[in-house]
């Protein structure tokens, strides 16, 4: 059977995680790519103007503009995959190489009917890129699929850091969003990678990424929802070469009766390799929150660590921690925490004491609980996230 046949059959095939979906209840608009200026005005509820981002993304529309002279001269590619693949060997070789399309229905869609619109990253062999590359992705319609692959690669010796915001206008209340994302960290180099997602109710949302972290890499991964969704399903994979590092952290708000299905698998599979998967959970409202962390141990040396807090902020919420180590080599070492818990009261009454009033006190609490400090975290892109975690607080107090 020819690819292309066995991704047509995985049309019907769903996640083994999450919610499924049918598919073909969604409208998927001709892909289009315009070479021009992203300064459209776009109303974002992430804080990042549209017009800072290197790639825009309108549904199945792609914006680009040409690369900023300070990028230029580093030789820092930032184009849609889909000109990547026509321009470039290196992105024919590198796409779907990480990723399956026949994965499942979500990664079939994509490659069957995307049109391999998503942005293209490359970054020179020891380059230090001084400023974030920014790309956004809005699903501006109803009803409407937004099919995205993205590509990053970041040569040998090299840092890079992509902030990636993905959202819907106002109004906007029922589409699918898949992203398919393949993340490539070369020798020694150091890719940061942040990604934040402001979605609304009846919106279904299924990344599915995969990075490969090359000997003495480090790959640094922070992921943020904060926002009502029906359902969303994501467990990005990294393998590790030889020393190589992983830190990923997830920050995750639930809200109404979204489904929030979103976890971490790391491969340990290079000797002295090492991994680190940081999750804060509230629920809030009738959500219901899975937190996945897998970390497999497969060479000798490796380290691994899975830490999984959750805090149930409404009775009828609910979490489920699912932390996961398997061990494969027995120099080997690899350990998780997980805990569930409520707002103490006696926490409310101490911050009474000193003044605060029983909201104020609680919005602390659920502040202080969601803050992660995340290595390697762009200045702009800690500001949002303070902005953000703020944002929850209050609001939260308010449910």
């Amino acid at each position: 059977m020819s690819l292309r046949d066995r991704v047509k059959k995985a049309l019907s095939k769903p996640s083994p995680y999450g919610v499924d979906i049918d598919i073909s209840s969604y409208i998927i608009e001709e892909p289009q790519v315009f070479e021009r200026s992203v300064e459209e005005s776009v109303e974002s509820k992430i804080g990042m103007r549209p017009s800072i981002s290197q790639y825009l993304q309108l549904g199945q529309m792609a914006l680009y503009k040409l690369i900023e002279k300070s990028l230029e001269k580093y030789g820092v590619k930032v184009v849609p995959l889909r000109v990547a693949i026509e321009k470039f060997d290196l992105a024919r070789d590198l796409a779907w190489r990480l990723v399956d399309p026949d994965t499942d229905k979500y990664t079939a869609l994509t490659y069957l009917y995307g049109g391999e619109l998503g942005y293209f990253v490359y970054v020179s062999p020891e380059v230090k890129v001084p400023t974030p590359i920014y790309t956004c992705l809005v699903l501006r319609a109803e009803r409407r699929a937004m099919l995205a692959h993205n590509v990053v690669y970041v040569d040998y010796g090299a840092e890079a850091h992509v902030v990636t915001g993905c959202t819907i206008p106002h109004g906007v209340k029922g589409g699918l969003h898949v992203g398919i994302s393949e993340f490539y960290v070369g020798r020694d180099a150091r890719l940061t990678f942040s990604m934040i997602h402001s979605w609304a109710e009846g919106l279904h949302v299924r990344p599915r990424t995969a990075a490969k972290v090359a000997e003495g890499g480090e790959y640094v991964s922070y992921y943020m929802i904060y926002s009502p969704v029906s359902s969303i399903q994501l467990f990005p994979r990294t393998i590790l070469d030889m020393g190589a590092k992983l830190y990923a952290a997830s920050v995750i708000a639930g809200r109404v009766q979204g489904n929030y299905d979103i976890g971490t698998k790391a491969q340990l599979e290079g000797t002295g390799s090492s991994a680190e998967l940081v999750s804060r959970v509230v629920a809030f409202e009738d959500s219901k929150i899975y937190a996945r962390g897998y970390i497999e141990g497969l060479a000798p040396e490796s380290r691994g660590h899975i830490e999984c807090l959750g805090l149930l902020a409404s009775p009828n919420a609910e979490i489920s921690s699912i932390p996961i180590v398997t061990s494969r080599n027995p120099q080997s070492i690899l350990s998780h925490e997980a805990a569930i818990g409520i707002i103490a009261r006696e926490e409310i009454e101490y911050l009474e004491s000193k003044g605060f009033t029983e909201d104020e006190a609680k919005s602390i609490i659920i502040r202080g609980f969601m803050n992660i400090e995340a290595p390697g975290l762009p200045d702009m892109v800690k500001a949002q996230v303070k902005r953000l975690i703020d944002h929850i607080a209050r609001a939260g107090v308010q449910l």
